[in-house]
C-alpha cells in the first residue's frame, strides 16, 4: 500500500452576519450577481447552462500571476454553495458557504470555510503569506459591501409598492 501524501492544509472559517434572509442572499453568491455588490469582482463565464451559479459551472478569475479557475461543486439554493478553484501560485482552495437563519429576525448567519492546500513547493511559499490579517479584512469587505449593498436597495424596494 503506498503512503499517503499530506500536503501542508490551512483551514479558516468566518461567521459573517448579513442583513437580509437566506433566500435574498444566496442568489447574490453566484459569480455573475457579485458584480452588483463587491467592488473590483470580475470574472468570465466558461460553463453554465443557466448562465449563472450551478452545480458543474465553471468560471475564470484574473489575479496577481494569472487566471484563477473555478468550478461550483455544491449548489443547494437558500442553504450551502461551494467552489473549488485552482490558483497560479499552486493552491487550491475549497470554499464552503452555509447560510442559516436568525430566529425571528431578518439576518442570515453566513458561514464561510476556505480550505488552501498547496499542490507544489510554490504553493507551500505562497501559503506561508496568507495571513490572519488580510483573512479578516477580505472577510469583514465581503460582508459590509454585501450589507451595504442590500442596505441601499430596501428603500427603492419599498418605494416601489
Amino acid at each position: 500500500m503506498t503512503e499517503p501524501v499530506l500536503s501542508p492544509r490551512l483551514t479558516r472559517t468566518y461567521v459573517q452576519t448579513i442583513h437580509a434572509t437566506p433566500e435574498e442572499i444566496f442568489p447574490l453568491l453566484c459569480p455573475e450577481l457579485e458584480k452588483s455588490w463587491l467592488p473590483g469582482w470580475s470574472y468570465r463565464m466558461i460553463h453554465s447552462h443557466s448562465g449563472v451559479a450551478e452545480r458543474g459551472a465553471v468560471f475564470e478569475t484574473e489575479r496577481e500571476g494569472g487566471t484563477t479557475v473555478w468550478i461550483v461543486v455544491e449548489h443547494d439554493p437558500q442553504r450551502r454553495v461551494a467552489f473549488a478553484r485552482w490558483q497560479p501560485d499552486g493552491l487550491l482552495v475549497h470554499i464552503e458557504i452555509a447560510l442559516g437563519r436568525h430566529h425571528g429576525e431578518a439576518t442570515t448567519a453566513v458561514c464561510i470555510s476556505y480550505a488552501y492546500t498547496p499542490c507544489s513547493q510554490r504553493g507551500v511559499e505562497a501559503l506561508a503569506t496568507y495571513t490572519e490579517e488580510a483573512w479578516l479584512e477580505m472577510m469583514s469587505f465581503w460582508e459590509r459591501s454585501m450589507n451595504a449593498w442590500l442596505a441601499a436597495r430596501r428603500p427603492l424596494a419599498a418605494n416601489a409598492r
